[in-house]
């Protein structure tokens, strides 16, 4: 396209009226080419070995849920300092094994849920939390950021090249369930430098760049749907609801534990528990389960294209936001904080928007800013039929089979809440995917 009206406009010294600021990567966490997935170093793959009780135990997760003795092994765990983690790839691999421990030890196999998380892994559990801004529950930053590594360190950052390092179930259909998302945080990461330099084109009033920033995120939601429609090639749908989502369950809204979980041993925290009742035995907390929610890549997707979430209608009263941006606080810290400035900072939507219609360039720059938004619709609409296949579908069949044949003395109260086809987060599945991807499609910039 012909940009030269812009050059000019540029040469005159125009700048928008009022200075914002523009994140920059490094200051969040965030790899130039691994997005948010930590590279230099890789994920660790095993503590110092004076915590080597915690990994035995994770070791021996599939074994141990199987003979129904891992409530047993976690409490034999001895207290363990982490006034010896040193290093942010240390607190991260502490987070994923007490995280895995911890969710095990909530849920088990086919047991009732424990309300209770014994203390020589709830008091270094929640001290991670502190460490890394994040939640005492699995969260997608423990199943998908910190739990994989490349089969080959020089080789591709893709499927081909990508394995899970746990999972609670051992089986592949787990393992590719994680590896999907990991993947498409890996497509999306060049999106990031392209958003700031999208930013920094409406700044300086560059069209040019801006076009080409745009290109690069339209390509990238084009790449991760691609990916996501992936999933069924190697998740079947029964061993996914059956045996992988129980895990991945929080406890926010669980009827189950009324009162969430309690956190043995926690008096305090740097950050505080949510809804936290306080006892003399320790602090009780809700918490919404992991959920692909919780990416940072897609959030700050949606910051980027302007697309605004609500509360859905009859929604709870006393929350103002959409379950979606509540999903932030489950994110790490450096990458919250990220999202949270991509939103704050300059409107690419409203630039575009206001530019006068005769420029040279804005027909163009506004398809692909539209571009953008569709593949983001796109996504969201892989993400809504995916459900609809791994969630709905098998919960109807739950509902029609129900528990024949099962004898009473195994059914749990946590097979039974697989009868309702919600999202770990609590969320009425359907109707909330529904209304996030049409919020989506009203990003779009109108033609004129």
């Amino acid at each position: 396209m012909d940009m030269a009206p812009i050059n000019n406009i540029q040469q005159r010294g125009m700048k928008r009226s009022s200075a914002k600021k523009i994140p920059e990567l490094e200051d969040h966490d965030i790899h130039p080419t691994t997005g948010f997935l930590p590279s230099a170093p890789l994920p660790l793959q095993r503590l110092p070995k004076y915590y080597e009780p915690w990994e035995v135990v994770l070791d021996d997760l599939q074994r141990l849920l199987l003979a129904g003795r891992l409530r047993e092994r976690v409490r034999a765990i001895p207290p363990l300092d982490t006034t010896l983690l040193s290093t942010r790839r240390e607190w991260q691999r502490a987070y994923l094994v007490l995280s895995f421990l911890g969710q095990g030890y909530i849920w088990g196999k086919n047991q009732d849920a424990e309300e209770k998380v014994p203390k020589c892994i709830a008091i270094p559990w929640l001290r991670a939390c502190d460490e890394l801004e994040l939640k005492p529950i699995i969260t997608y930053a423990a199943v998908e950021l910190y739990n994989f590594k490349l089969l080959d360190p020089s080789g591709p950052w893709d499927l081909s090249n990508m394995c899970i390092l746990h999972t609670f179930s051992g089986g592949m259909d787990e393992a590719w369930f994680f590896l999907v998302s990991i993947a498409i945080e890996a497509a999306g990461a060049p999106a990031l430098p392209a958003i700031l330099k999208a930013l920094h084109a409406v700044e300086d009033e560059d069209l040019t760049s801006l076009s080409e920033a745009l290109s690069v995120i339209a390509d990238v939601t084009e790449k991760i749907t691609g990916i996501l429609k992936k999933m069924y090639e190697k998740t079947d749908a029964h061993i996914f609801f059956n045996r992988v989502r129980p895990y991945m369950n929080g406890w926010e809204k669980a009827e189950n534990l009324p009162n969430g979980v309690l956190y043995e041993g926690v008096l305090s925290t740097k950050r505080g528990v949510p809804n936290g009742i306080h006892t003399d035995a320790g602090i009780y907390g809700k918490y919404a389960g992991g959920s692909a929610g919780q990416s940072s890549l897609i959030h700050v997707l949606d910051c980027a294209l302007d697309v605004t979430h609500k509360p859905m209608p009859g929604s709870d009263p006393t929350k103002q936001v959409n379950f979606i941006h509540e999903m932030r606080n489950y994110m790490p810290g450096p990458h919250k904080k990220f999202v949270y400035a991509v939103a704050d900072s300059y409107s690419i939507k409203d630039y575009i928007t206001n530019l006068p219609s005769k420029t040279a360039g804005v027909a163009d720059l506004v398809h692909l800013f539209n571009k953008c938004v569709d593949g983001m619709k796109a996504f969201r609409n892989t993400h809504i039929q995916m459900v609809s296949v791994y969630i709905v579908s098998q919960a109807n069949k739950f509902k029609e089979v129900g528990s024949a044949g099962v004898p009473p003395q195994v059914q749990s109260e946590r097979l039974q809440n697989g009868l309702l086809a919600r999202g770990t987060g609590g969320t009425n599945l359907i109707p909330f995917l529904k209304q996030s991807r049409d919020e989506t499609d009203a990003a779009k910039i109108a033609k004129t």
